[in-house]
This record gives C-alpha cells, sequence and structure tokens, in this order.
C-alpha cells in the first residue's frame, strides 16, 4: 500500500509569521495534530512543522500566543514521498520518534501529512506492513 493512499484530509498549512494562537486554532478547526508552515513568499517552499505539542511546550515555555509560528517550529521535517510504500512512513515515524510525517511529491511540494493514528486506522495497512518487514522490530515511541 502507498503512502498516498491514505492521506484523507487535505494539507492543512500556515505562511511563516502566522502568530501562535491562529495556528492553534487553525489546528482545532480542521482537527489535526501537525499543521505545516510554508514560506509567506513561496507557498511551495516548506520552512517546518508545528504540533500540538510544540504549541504546549512554548505556552510552558512562557511564550506568548502572539508570538509568530516561525519560533516554535520544527525547521527538521521528516517527509516521505506519496508514492513511497507505507512501511517507509511507519519506519520513518519509528526512528525519529514522531507521530506524524509529511507527505511529499516528486518536486518535494508537500502534498498532506499522515499520522501514526492514519497507519494503524488503516486495519490493510497494518497487514501490509507486517507482510513486507516480518523480521524487523519496531521499537515503540510516542
Amino acid at each position: 500500500m502507498k503512502v498516498e493512499q491514505i492521506v484523507t484530509k487535505p494539507l492543512v498549512a500556515v505562511p511563516s509569521g502566522t502568530p501562535i494562537l491562529k495556528a492553534a486554532k487553525q489546528m482545532v478547526e480542521n482537527s489535526v495534530g501537525l499543521l505545516v508552515v510554508y514560506d509567506a513568499k513561496d507557498k511551495t517552499k516548506l520552512v517546518g512543522v508545528v504540533s500540538e505539542r510544540d504549541i504546549i511546550k512554548s505556552m510552558v515555555s512562557g511564550e506568548k500566543l502572539t508570538g509568530q509560528v516561525d519560533r516554535i517550529a520544527v525547521k527538521k521535517v521528516v517527509t516521505v514521498k506519496a508514492a513511497s510504500d507505507v512501511a517507509e512512513a511507519a519506519k520513518a515515524m519509528n526512528k525519529h520518534q514522531i507521530r506524524h510525517v509529511v507527505v511529499v511529491d516528486n518536486q518535494a511540494k508537500p502534498v498532506g501529512v499522515i499520522s501514526m493514528r492514519d497507519l494503524v486506522g488503516e486495519r490493510a495497512t497494518l497487514t501490509a506492513i507486517l507482510q513486507s518487514h516480518e523480521k524487523e522490530i519496531f521499537i515503540g515511541g510516542d
């Protein structure tokens, strides 16, 4: 099974410079746990990602919700190509101990996000992962 087959929601993204509170509202309105942050001058350029956890950590550390999302965005974004096997996405999540990966097209343009929940929610996905990687052990992360 390919990653593109389980990308079910449209990409939710905000431009760099967006206030953290507005980004959080976008997450709530779209029922997503990760936002893609793109360059305000070039929508095709990926700047980073912001998760629910990033927002909570920023609040605990005293960051103001009026601050720009760029300040809390993770810049080293883990991506997987849409045409990749879902096992590659699962391995990337496991390796980096993350719960989301950004799905990109052949030009590295973000086209979606998949989460661990998406993988687990797909029974066929789990079967495909198990069948293609029976000998590999996935060490748990969050």
